[in-house]
């Protein structure tokens, strides 16, 4: 586990399924500028679970689901994982970066703080140099976010109909973990 100031990040559990399910409940008053996506169902719920348990079980990382420490609600998800998406070479096999939060909880700051957590573990693991992202252009949020992290568009793609940016992060030998501690 990796806890934050307000956050703790942890690997999912069979017992997550209820309480996944409402970070892919999409708000239908986010704003014109941002398309409305098709939210998931159960069944890609339950996948989407179950494939980040094999990701633990088989590479030793994977992604994280974010908790807020004050309420214990589960709010988010945000780390690695291998997508094999069809991009090519240059993206695929790639650990690729995710982080989705909740929508009642945008504006805080929380994805940050977050993927922040998230990469610093990830970067002092050693599993992985580079990591890339892909993200829809119409995304201003997470292209930020991306910034932030260090991710630098390399390319451009279409996925699944829609036009997306191809981002890279690359650090060189180890990362600063400052301000979060890992928890047993």
């Amino acid at each position: 586990m990796i806890e934050t100031s307000r956050l703790l990040l942890r690997p999912q559990r069979i017992g997550d399924f209820e309480s996944y399910k409402a970070i892919w409940v999409n708000d239908p008053n986010i704003g014109e500028d941002v398309p409305i996506l098709p939210g998931l169902t159960e069944e890609q719920i339950w996948d989407r679970l179950l494939r980040w348990l094999g990701h633990w079980a088989i590479f030793g990382y994977g992604p994280l689901l974010v908790v807020d420490r004050q309420t214990g609600e589960l709010i988010g998800e945000t780390g690695v994982a291998r997508f094999h998406r069809g991009n090519g070479p240059s993206f695929d096999g790639v650990p690729e970066a995710l982080w989705r939060i909740k929508y009642t909880k945008h504006g805080q700051g929380l994805a940050a703080e977050a993927a922040h957590a998230a990469f610093n573990w990830f970067d002092t693991q050693g599993i992985s140099a580079r990591t890339v992202c892909m993200i829809d252009h119409w995304n201003h949020a997470s292209l930020k976010l991306a910034g932030k992290l260090g991710f630098k568009e390399f390319s451009q793609a279409v996925y699944k109909g829609n036009n997306v940016l191809l981002l890279e992060r690359i650090i060189a030998d180890q990362a600063i973990t400052s301000g979060y501690k890992r928890r047993k």
